[in-house]
């Protein structure tokens, strides 16, 4: 910034001089008033030129391979709408959302944009990070062998069935809650088998070895591809439950709220750009992915023959986050005697500035009026 500085005094001391040499002591006088209106002037345009400069602060976001449930994330990069914001996203590389989340608790990380199993998981035992907002919701569907669709119509279908789950897939433990308030056994009148991929789960199910499996959107869309059907998606049963959220580290929501902001109001410019500019949202997500067009087609919007189960949402949705907590207690999969109340590990502040920033300025009002009135209701 010193140099900055340096250079700017020197250029505008040899305007002067050149103003001033030139001409009668008049012109020279006039000059000399009209270099100092410069001179202020551009110190005036160097000191805001600073400030913009030290204002951007910078965000390290969590990454995990090349997936576009982060549409709106990967959308704002790409189009540059972080910056236009004025703050800086860096991405940074995780191998796993257990890694994510101890990484953001303990403030190498502001925010992991993916999961919400591990983000309670650890919430529940102490860890003190902030869910701040959403990605995606529902985004799950369960996956059966060919001509095996109709074997499951309805919750009682599950009864002395096996079901294959991989343990950060939100859809099985919100089909296991549903299962238990049918007022079936968890242990004794379903088999859940626990596999460690999509992957294997789609294998298992060509195979016979389970009747039915869990999977996130897309895998759905593969599973196709591979000869197995979808018989039905986890939002059949439970529309708009809960899935990817967004969760920040404490330190990040206190120190860094205005980046925060402006990180969700780029989001929220490129949510814009999904619902309304379908052909760049596909050539961008297809070419950060290296999936083709139609596979990107069939997941963010559906098709004739494929329905998508992902519903991109950036609402942090409090009250499904709260259920989803209290399910997880009743499922077993937190300590149902947990201390740590999960609405103290909610800010829904962040988001609503957000909105009402890019409303105020070019936000399409009807899709503003629609996000509204989603906010209200869901929190």
């Amino acid at each position: 910034m010193r140099k900055k500085w340096i250079g700017v005094i020197t250029v505008v001391f040899l305007i002067c001089m050149m103003l001033t040499g030139c001409g009668s002591q008049e012109t020279g006088a006039a000059s000399a008033e009209n270099s100092a209106a410069v001179i202020d002037t551009t110190i005036e345009e160097t000191e805001e030129a600073a400030e913009r400069e030290e204002a951007v602060e910078t965000l390290k976001v969590a990454m995990m391979g090349q997936d576009v449930k982060t549409a709106c994330l990967i959308l704002a990069e790409q189009l540059g709408f972080f910056e236009e914001e004025g703050v800086n996203v860096e991405f940074e590389k995780v191998s796993s959302l257990a890694d994510a989340v101890t990484a953001v608790s303990s403030g190498k990380l502001d925010l992991l944009p993916y999961g919400v199993i591990p983000s309670l998981s650890f919430i529940s035992q102490g860890a003190d990070v902030v869910i701040i907002g959403g990605t995606i919701s529902e985004g799950s569907e369960a996956i059966v062998a060919a001509g095996h669709s109709e074997d499951f119509q309805s919750i009682e279908d599950f009864r002395g069935k096996k079901v294959g789950c991989f343990r950060m897939e939100t859809g099985h433990m919100v089909m296991k809650g549903l299962i238990r308030e049918a007022e079936m056994d968890l242990e004794k009148d379903v088999e859940f088998i626990y596999l460690d991929s999509a992957a294997s789960i789609i294998e298992a199910v060509l195979k016979g070895e389970i009747n039915i499996g869990f999977v996130n959107s897309g895998y759905g869309y593969i599973a196709r591809q591979s000869g197995a059907e979808v018989a039905f998606a986890v939002g059949d049963y439970m529309p708009e439950f809960l899935c990817c959220r967004q969760t920040a580290s404490r330190t990040s929501v206190t120190e860094k709220y205005d980046a925060l902001v402006k990180f969700e109001v780029a989001e929220l410019r490129a949510y814009e750009v999904y619902l309304k500019d379908k052909e760049t949202t596909l050539q961008i997500l297809a070419e950060y992915s290296g999936q083709p067009e139609d596979y990107i087609e069939a997941i963010m919007y559906g098709t004739e023959e494929y329905r998508n189960a992902m519903i991109v949402s950036l609402d942090p949705n409090k009250d499904k986050v709260e259920e989803f907590y209290e399910v997880m207690k009743e499922n077993g999969d937190i300590d149902a005697d947990t201390i740590y109340d999960i609405a103290d590990y909610i800010d829904t502040s962040i988001y609503v500035e957000a909105l009402q920033t890019a409303a105020a300025r070019e936000m399409d009002q009807e899709i503003y009026a629609k996000l509204l009135a989603e906010y209200q209701k869901n929190n």
